[in-house]
């Protein structure tokens, strides 16, 4: 896997898995999750957010708006096939999860994993920029391992889209907009999240109004729950949540 293309993982079951990555990757970063849920019979497509994939300039022109109906799409894409479909995301693919299982009534379920409603401050999505700086540095070395592997970003990423995510944020936070989901959820955030505040996965448990709803908050982990070494205890926990339906 060296490239962001988007993939998808034909399955046994009618039923399929939306998978969207985070804010500084490419549909790359899912593709362990899609899969492990792949060899449980379940249909999986790993996506691109509006912007990634393609080049860094995109950035410079997708919104956090743009972002949602790009995952609409996409949702819809699989809906047209399968009797279930089932939306996951890590950090701005678990906000845009969110947001999609609040606008629409026919999400079978949701897998948030680090979702912000706030953003830590100190790293480089809240930092502050100088108003001419258009784009932010980031090597692609010093990765080892799964992130080695799948963790495939741009070394420039525009300014642009840390705004895009607080906006989401805020886009979540306003009153009444977490309250509309209703559809099975599973909120996943480790103790030890660098990047979004902790206090996030608590905060979208308990505004959520779900019926079966499921919190996995282990100690350790990091913010990239979904593809470092702990993606196997929550993989245990993702598939629990599913296979009762």
């Amino acid at each position: 896997m060296n490239t962001n293309n988007q993939v998808f993982l034909e399955g046994e079951r009618d039923e399929a898995v939306l998978l969207i990555h985070g804010i500084s990757s490419g549909c790359a970063q899912m593709v362990p999750m899609g899969k492990m849920l792949n060899d449980y019979g379940y249909a999986v497509h790993c996506v691109n957010v509006a912007g990634h994939g393609t080049y860094p300039q995109d950035l410079l022109h997708t919104s956090y708006e743009d972002m949602i109906t790009k995952a609409d799409y996409d949702f819809s894409m699989l809906k047209r096939h399968y009797g279930k479909v089932y939306v996951g995301g890590l950090s701005l693919g678990g906000c845009l999860s969110l947001a999609l299982a609040g606008l629409r009534d026919d999400v079978a379920g949701i897998i948030s994993i680090s979702s912000p409603l706030r953003m830590l401050p100190g790293n480089f999505v809240t930092a502050e920029y100088p108003p001419e700086q258009v784009f932010i540095h980031r090597d692609l070395g010093g990765k080892v391992g799964v992130a080695k592997k799948y963790h495939i970003h741009y070394e420039e990423i525009a300014v642009r889209v840390c705004h895009e995510l607080l906006a989401l944020t805020d886009y979540l936070r306003e009153e009444g907009r977490l309250e509309k989901i209703t559809c099975p959820a599973l909120i996943a955030q480790a103790q030890d999240d660098d990047m979004a505040d902790p206090a996030s996965c608590h905060q979208i448990f308990q505004r959520i109004r779900s019926e079966k709803k499921v919190l996995y908050n282990p100690p350790s982990g990091g913010h990239n729950l979904a593809f470092n070494e702990g993606r196997f205890q929550l993989m245990q926990s993702v598939v629990s949540f599913l296979d009762p339906f």
